[in-house]
């Protein structure tokens, strides 16, 4: 869940920190990096609404059980699917593997809609119809973990599986905190950001591991600022957190009764909020563990909040290793 850094950190952060990109051409949703062709479905929700779904399809896998359900990759906030980038081919050896841009991200479109987990728990469901997958293996990150959580409360039986990584949703927050959330994170804010601030976000909270990735990563989201789709990333990016804060699933955790792979970086630096609940992370994972019927904790030294990104080879051996163990 996203806070606004003490002072004193923030300012460390931005210590010497030069902008590298912001005078580059802009970056539309076309141009963004992807490591399959991005393919679009315009899926058609319960209230009518038709929304486009930008998403890559690795196909069948090379070496493992071409009936098995597939891995769906579900990315978090302010993210897209190019934040999978080390999961896609090794995980696609043995499954077929499936990433979305979530709507609001990415070459998604940018619909006037709710984006509350529900919400896009709905489109999830809608766009699995139109792919014709009945079942699949929901792989989660951040934001993305709980809306795989509500999509598994919505719809079990079309879960195998839930892998959720560094997952929004289990840990909660006291209404002055959830006050301040969705004050702070106004339908403008992300459009406000310099590129100083998003460096400092990305190598002080969200990644643990600098390198290539990272920084494209930075450079995408730096040069993406400049667009008009971005401002209906703005929208998306408000909208989420109040939706992420409105529609709990910490307290339903006992009814995710699918086999569920929880995995957390050791030193992830956003969760628990070090700004309103402070702790450590393996309280929060323990907790998840805990509270969900069937759940393994695979906690990875060293790797932040993107665990998948800062530890891809732990990451991915803890992945396949969850789904070759058979259901209790």
């Amino acid at each position: 869940m996203p806070f606004h850094p003490p002072t004193a950190l923030w300012a460390f952060a931005l210590a010497g920190a030069v902008p590298k990109y912001s005078q580059r051409p802009p970056m539309g949703p076309g141009d963004l990096w992807s490591p399959l062709p991005v393919q679009h479905l315009d899926v058609t929700l319960d209230d009518g609404m038709t929304v486009d779904v930008a998403y890559i399809d690795s196909g069948p896998p090379s070496e493992g059980d071409l009936n098995a359900p597939p891995l769906v990759l579900i990315h978090g906030l302010s993210s897209s699917l190019g934040y999978w980038e080390y999961q896609i081919a090794p995980l696609a050896q043995q499954r077929r593997v499936i990433a979305l841009d979530l709507p609001g991200y990415g070459a998604s479109g940018r619909p006037d809609a709710a984006y509350t987990p529900p919400w896009y728990a709905e489109v999830l469901r809608a766009w699995l119809d139109a792919m014709n997958v009945d079942k699949a293996v929901l792989v989660g990150h951040s934001m993305g973990g709980q809306i795989s959580m509500t999509f598994g409360l919505l719809w079990p039986s079309r879960v195998d599986r839930l892998v959720l990584s560094a997952p929004a949703g289990i840990e909660t927050f006291n209404a002055g905190a959830q006050h301040w959330m969705k004050t702070y994170w106004h339908e403008l804010r992300a459009t406000e950001a310099t590129e100083q601030e998003l460096r400092a976000t990305f190598t002080t909270l969200v990644f643990n591991k600098p390198g290539p990735g990272v920084e494209r990563l930075l450079e995408e989201r730096v040069r993406m600022s400049k667009t008009e789709a971005f401002r209906g990333t703005s929208v998306a990016v408000s909208r989420c957190v109040a939706g992420m804060l409105d529609h709990p699933v910490a307290d339903r955790l006992d009814q995710l009764y699918m086999p569920t792979l929880l995995v957390f970086g050791s030193d992830d630096r956003m969760i628990p909020n070090p700004a309103f609940t402070g702790g450590r992370t393996r309280s929060v994972a323990q907790k998840g563990v805990d509270a969900l019927p069937d759940a393994k904790l695979v906690l990875i030294p060293g790797a932040g909040h993107t665990v998948h990104h800062d530890a891809p080879e732990a990451f991915n051996q803890a992945v396949l290793s969850f789904l070759r163990q058979p259901a209790r």
